[in-house]
């Protein structure tokens, strides 16, 4: 029932925002472990954000505090625009901390996602499923905690970026990025036993991979898997021993600069 009603309380937002306002903007600052949320947005300058007057404006992060919460949000149009902060304190073996599943559809959407907003790095066993469709779709997550899995799938169009800070062990990520130019993934990470799996077939690909931490028993994975265009990689692994990359590309102007450590 209590499930039942967190998805009511969010609807009944959706539904003010829809009848008085020409974009949909939503609040959320929610506490309490064991939640489902289920948003979705349609039409221009959809946003999730949190309270306004506690912050600047809608950059706002929403937030969310307990764990095991399941979070589905879908914005369809153009101009969307999600920040959300979570505070996990799920520790491994314990379920997970955060469920996120993000759709958006349309142009310049842009999204932000801190995991664990409290700093701590407790979280753990969060998984994070992005996707995007259109031009200039931004994704920037900033991650704690351990046992992660990071999905981010960008398709169609132009301009489209993946930034995402680490620092988390026995993390696997996982990109794949397609569409015109100008598509870049940035992943700066501190992983022990962490995993890098990169996909990208379109124009100008720019990655920028970086592992650190103590590596050993099987830590510290890069694949790429490129087909064309102007490419540029940068990955510096590190760590204590275990590297591990795999390149396979195709086609134009690659620049790779690869320094794995020892």
């Amino acid at each position: 029932m209590a499930k039942f009603l967190k998805k009511i309380g969010v609807a009944l937002i959706l539904f003010a925002g829809v009848a008085f306002a020409a974009d949909n903007s939503i609040y959320i600052d929610q506490s309490g472990s064991n939640s489902t949320i289920d948003v979705t947005q349609t039409g221009t300058g959809n946003v999730v954000r949190g309270i306004q007057g506690v912050g600047t404006s809608n950059s706002t992060p929403a937030k969310m505090t307990g764990d095991a919460s399941a979070v589905d949000i879908q914005q369809v149009g153009s101009d969307n625009v999600l920040n959300l902060g979570f505070t996990v304190t799920t520790a491994a073996g314990m379920g997970y901390g955060i469920d996120l599943t993000y759709y958006v559809t349309g142009n310049n959407g842009t999204a932000t996602f801190n995991i664990n907003n409290a700093g701590t790095g407790t979280a753990a066993s969060n998984l994070i499923d992005v996707r995007q469709t259109g031009n200039s779709a931004g994704i920037d997550l900033n991650m704690l905690g351990s046992k992660n899995i990071f999905t981010v799938v960008t398709e169609g169009g132009a301009s489209n970026a993946v930034t995402a800070t680490i620092n988390a062990d026995e993390t696997n990520t996982n990109i794949a990025i397609s569409g015109g130019g100008s598509n870049s993934v940035t992943l700066n990470g501190s992983s022990n036993k962490g995993t890098v799996d990169i996909t990208a077939v379109g124009a100008s690909n720019t990655f920028s991979v970086t592992q650190s931490g103590v590596a050993g028993t099987n830590g510290h994975n890069a694949t790429i898997n490129l087909t064309g265009s102007s490419n540029s990689f940068t990955i510096n692994q590190n760590g204590t021993v275990d590297n591990t990359l795999n390149i396979l590309t195709t086609g134009s102007g690659n620049t790779w600069n690869i320094l794995q450590g020892q």
